[in-house]
């Protein structure tokens, strides 16, 4: 088999309130998850990541902590649309999902944000709202309420128990998304007491042009969340419920390489090292000022090393700084041209980001079982009649980096927003 025929495997991130939010024609049918997946497999798609949740969770859990989508004491008031959240209160979509996956030859995993709880009362679950004691603190000391800290083992422990869960109702896997929303760890006391009595340093005036004690202090804020993963592995290979013996965990993360992953709290190649992960998804986000080098290699080495699988990763919608949804800027020739750029020996499948969106996208479907080899990609854009009818156009050229680069700029030095957001 040559380079050009390897088949690489095509995998969607869908999430059924966007199947509904992000296409102005779509409303609730009673049927929804069926219809989401079957688009995916008309696609060429056959794994599927599916949502979990961000702070609210759009599953039926079981965790009586938890809050969910349609289920919750404050139907209308956290910002969902009301036939979306009637539609995910009515049934299960997670369990639904599985059901449909295993009946078409599916597979299912399981995608949780990782740190992403938005703000009070909009989108964010009762549990949050109730421990304002772990919201992070950003390094001018505003409180960053979006951001909870992965230092108390209050929060390893409740992304844990809604993992796991979803382990049990019978994922085939686990992508946790480390591309919502970067950093994860920042400047709460639980991080920086500990670290001025064993340094006798103020972390919050270090700078990167200090060097090694700035990236000694990135370290140690990564370890926090090096110590989740472990604890999420063990949580895993414990559970008696889970019905297969090594539950697999899929990581998506910004591919800005290995110095602005643990600066974003990210320990990559510990993790591949310590055996904590199966699969690596790196993906263009454009979130941290100084790091502009988006490249792939540093991952595929590490998937050689581990003997991990990594997937490449794109978006289907276009970059926004205002909001997210179907608007100008969507090409596929465009998309084409970068999953081809990204596709080199190492790479095994592509993750498209928002594939519930995608697959609706008019024409697309036709198009996309094209990715899954090089020679289709080539044929793609050497289509005379596909480049007439989708020119290129200056709005697309960033069509296909991740959608909310841009969105949250922060700077590795001042260690805040820049957009001010």
């Amino acid at each position: 088999m040559t380079e050009n025929s390897r088949k690489l495997r095509l995998c969607g991130i869908a999430e059924l309130r966007c199947w509904i939010n992000h296409i102005p024609w779509q409303y609730p049918t009673g049927h929804d998850t069926e219809a989401c997946l079957d688009a995916h497999r008309v696609a060429g798609i056959n794994n599927v990541a599916w949502e979990l949740g961000r702070s609210v969770l759009a599953y039926h859990s079981r965790l009586p902590e938890a809050t969910c989508w349609g289920l919750h004491e404050r139907p209308g008031e956290l910002g969902e649309r009301p036939e979306v959240e009637k539609m995910l209160g009515e049934r299960c979509s997670l369990r639904v999902a599985i059901r449909h996956a295993r009946a078409n030859s599916m597979n299912i995993y399981g995608r949780m944000c990782m740190n992403r709880y938005y703000r009070p009362g909009f989108k964010r679950s009762r549990w949050a709202d109730l421990h304002p004691e772990f919201m992070e603190i950003g390094k001018d000391g505003r409180v960053d309420p979006s951001r909870l800290c992965y230092a108390a083992p209050e929060v390893r422990r409740e992304r844990i128990g809604i993992l796991r869960e979803a382990a049990e109702i019978g994922c085939d896997g686990l992508l946790l998304d480390f591309c919502r929303q970067p950093p994860f760890l920042r400047f709460h006391p639980a991080l920086v007491n500990p670290w001025r009595e064993e340094h006798g340093a103020d972390p919050v005036g270090l700078r990167l042009s200090d060097g090694q004690q700035y990236m000694d202090w990135c370290q140690y804020r990564a370890d926090f969340m090096t110590e989740f993963m472990r604890e999420l592995r063990r949580a895993l290979d414990e559970s008696p419920k889970t019905w297969r013996e090594r539950v697999p965990v899929q990581v998506r993360f910004p591919n800005d390489g290995l110095e602005a992953n643990l600066i974003a709290g990210l320990d990559i190649a510990r993790w591949c090292e310590e055996g904590l992960v199966d699969e690596l998804a790196p993906s263009e986000l454009h979130w941290l000022e100084e790091y502009r080098d988006f490249d792939d290699t540093p991952y595929i080495e590490l998937g050689r090393r581990y003997g991990l699988p990594v997937t490449t990763s794109v978006s289907f919608n276009p970059v926004q700084k205002d909001k997210c949804g179907l608007s100008r800027g969507h090409n596929p020739l465009v998309l084409a041209r970068r999953v081809l750029d990204k596709c080199r020996p190492g790479i095994s499948g592509i993750v498209f980001f928002q594939s519930d969106t995608g697959v609706q996208l008019p024409g697309y479907a036709d198009l996309l079982p094209n990715f899954a080899t090089r020679s289709g990609l080539e044929a793609l854009l050497d289509a005379p009649e596909l480049k007439k009818k989708y020119p290129f156009r200056d709005d697309e050229k960033d069509y296909g980096i991740d959608h909310h680069s841009f969105l949250n700029q922060f700077s590795a030095d001042t260690a805040r927003d820049v957009n001010g957001v």
